[in-house]
């Protein structure tokens, strides 16, 4: 029996050999001999082949397929690299397939627990105890009793005040220890490990957080919108699935028997679409059809583990900005047969300005000019004729430059020109004329710091300034009353200037705007100090009409102005001739008026 065994095994042998290479069978024999097998014995590719025929269908279910990737995710040791992508996009496909699919976020935000990222608002004091004699009666005043948990120790302004815990009980009289704030912490660290931030530098920021997402969250939810286009019979009609409001539309349908039928559509809800027929429409049903076609919907399946390559945006700077306003004023009085006195008159006031703004923000520049032209006319009937007099008449150009230099402060260069463009006369007298264009005209340069505390206030201190007045023709115009002497036709003044403008918004359609400009001669007299202060108050009524209150106050020490008594009759001086002398200048004008902006 043994004989037929060993005749079979060498059978098998012999077999083997005839049906596998002669490299395996060499190997084999090289096995039995040695257990160092030769390095070209060893065919890798039949290796494979005889490796693959043994591999089974690998089959695994939803729960046995996570448990599987999560173990190699979690075993860190088998990683050359933590951040490895084939490990991070493990780990994206296991959070989707663990978490809810829609509104991941939303979900993680909902379950979140707020309470455990906020710290609560005691924790930025320190508490200590103090040892003080409390008398029997506390001494309150009520100036100064603020807070319910103080108490004012003594009866004097400079007395000590007691800041409480409302968890404390209040301490009795006599010789007692309680605990006060010994100091404030500007930053707190949270104790626990799984706290999301490494410090809170000011309380209540996991409820601000919490309302923010909350707002935001909203928000979202609002703006989410799907659109979905209905093809019906010859129009196409768009529907925007959102949580918005949405307008019902219109969709023609035709059959085939070339019937139209009308139907409102409309989304109640991001996530649903009602169909509303007409009311007063007739159904005709067709026969029963025995062949259904198979009805088939296209899929196209997106890859959102991966992010869209953006796409640059050209993003070209406005460097020029510009704006107009043209104000136009009215007011008209008509007495006739008044008995107790008083003139019939027409008053009118064109205002405009213009706007040119310059901002580079690269290289920390703006340029500001403005330029600004009234001019006003009244006219008053008299019992004789119906006189037409200039009320009004200013030209102003005023431009600034400015560059960064540090904080809230600025290099600026100013200029400021003056001037006037009709004649004006000494009324009621016409005959004396007092000034014209370019006579008198003032331009003012400075040089020096801009600061801008905040957007509607700037502060312009210029010590490097000059000032010039120019009076032209000193044949029809008098000099002297413009701060020049007899024998001059201009005047050079160094000095200091300041410039001052500040908005205010008293109501929500009341805004009121000042302007001062302030210089003083280094030379003459440096004490006195040339003012110029421009008050605008303005009332929008709507977007054509104001109500406006123009005030301008000028006080210039060079500026002469004749002197009257009660009776309006000139005051003289030592020479016989009408005293004259520097004095306040006011002017003042309301009304209504029209707007036009461009």
């Amino acid at each position: 029996m043994k004989g037929i065994k060993g005749i079979l095994l060498v059978f098998v042998i012999v077999l083997f050999g005839l049906l596998l290479p002669g490299s395996l069978c060499a190997q084999v024999n090289d096995t039995l001999v040695s257990h160092q097998p030769r390095k070209d014995t060893v065919n890798p590719a039949l290796l494979d082949s005889i490796a693959k025929m043994s591999v089974k269908n690998i089959t695994f279910s939803d729960k046995q397929a996570i448990e599987y990737i999560e173990s190699w995710y979690n075993n860190k040791r088998i990683w050359n690299k933590p951040d490895d992508p084939l490990r991070r996009a493990m780990a994206r496909f296991l959070f989707e397939a663990r978490n809810e699919q829609f509104y991941v976020s939303e979900w993680y935000i909902d379950s979140l627990n707020w309470e455990s990222i906020k710290i609560p608002a005691s924790s930025f004091y320190l508490w200590d105890t103090l040892k003080i004699m409390l008398p029997a009666e506390p001494v309150v005043s009520d100036s100064l009793l603020i807070e319910p948990d103080t108490i004012i120790i003594g009866d004097t302004p400079d007395s000590t005040k007691v800041f409480f815990r409302n968890d404390t009980i209040r301490p009795a009289p006599g010789d007692s220890i309680i605990l006060v704030i010994s100091d404030t912490l500007r930053e707190v660290i949270g104790d626990r490990e799984e706290f999301p931030f490494s410090y809170y530098n000011y309380p209540m920021v996991g409820d601000s957080i919490q309302a923010a997402m909350n707002v935001l969250r909203n928000y979202t939810l609002t703006k989410d919108s799907t659109r979905v286009v209905l093809i019906g019979a010859g129009n196409t009609i768009p529907v925007w699935l959102s949580n918005g409001p949405n307008n019902m539309v219109r969709l023609r349908l035709r059959n085939e028997w070339d019937e139209e039928l009308s139907v409102w559509i409309g989304s109640p809800s991001r996530d649903s679409i009602s169909v509303i027929v007409e009311s007063g429409v007739r159904f005709r049903r067709p026969n029963k059809e025995t062949r259904i076609a198979e009805a088939r919907i296209d899929m196209q399946t997106v890859d959102k583990s991966t992010l869209a390559d953006p796409r640059a945006i050209d993003f070209k700077p406005q460097y020029w900005k510009f704006f107009s306003e043209a104000s136009f004023l009215f007011n008209q009085a008509l007495l006739a047969n008044w008995s107790k006195g008083g003139e019939s008159n027409i008053s009118t006031l064109l205002d405009l300005t213009g706007t040119a703004n310059y901002t580079n923000k690269d290289k920390k520049m703006t340029w500001n000019t403005i330029g600004r032209f009234k001019y006003g006319i009244q006219g008053l009937q008299t019992s004789n004729k119906f006189d037409l007099r200039k009320n009004i008449d200013l030209i102003d150009i005023s431009s600034k430059f400015n560059n960064k230099a540090f904080g809230k402060f600025d290099f600026s260069s100013s200029m400021i020109f003056k001037t006037q463009l009709a004649r004006g006369y000494n009324y009621p007298n016409d005959s004396v004329i007092v000034s014209k264009f370019f006579n008198p005209a003032t331009l003012t340069l400075g040089f020096g710091l801009e600061y801008h505390p905040n957007k509607n206030t700037s502060v312009n201190f210029a010590p490097l300034s000059y000032k010039g007045t120019f009076v032209t023709d000193t044949v029809l115009i008098d000099q002297t009353k413009h701060g020049l002497t007899i024998d001059q036709r201009s005047k050079h003044e160094p000095g200091m200037s300041a410039q001052v403008d500040h908005k205010m918004e008293l109501w929500e359609r009341v805004t009121v705007v000042n302007k001062v400009r302030l210089f003083t001669n280094y030379i003459n007299n440096p004490l006195n100090i040339d003012i110029d202060w421009e008050m605008i108050a303005t009332a929008k009524l709507n977007y054509f009409t104001d109500i406006r209150l123009n005030t301008q106050i000028i006080y210039d020490d060079d500026t002469l102005i004749p002197v009257f008594d009660k009776e309006n009759q000139p005051v003289l001086g030592s020479d016989g001739k009408q005293k004259k002398e520097p004095r306040v200048q006011f002017k003042e004008a309301i009304g209504l008026s029209i707007i036009f902006r461009f």
